[in-house]
């Protein structure tokens, strides 16, 4: 399962689990149950910190794009001014 597909099952659970509790406390007019909360709150910490982690892989992949690209480009320039030194020494 991709970090994405986690983050969301955990905000599911999550949710769920909210949504246990209120239901716990219109049957027992009671509290809501702390424990299901802290249950959920921490479900959704959990899928935070897996997005942020997708985001920091995300930013170094485009980072490693990048450095490419520059690499390509300047490769690209070498050889142009190569072939242009190269036609203009023949004439």
């Amino acid at each position: 399962m991709g970090i994405a597909s986690e983050a969301i099952a955990l905000e599911e659970h999550a949710a769920g689990n909210v949504e246990a509790a209120v239901s716990e406390s219109n049957r027992d007019n009671s509290p809501f149950s702390i424990e299901l909360l802290l249950a959920a709150t921490e479900k959704e910490r959990q899928s935070l910190d897996l997005i942020e982690e997708d985001l920091q892989h995300l930013r170094s992949s485009l980072a490693q794009r990048r450095a490419a690209i520059d690499q390509q480009d300047e490769m690209l320039r070498d050889l142009s001014q190569s072939l242009i030194s190269s036609n203009g020494k023949r004439k």
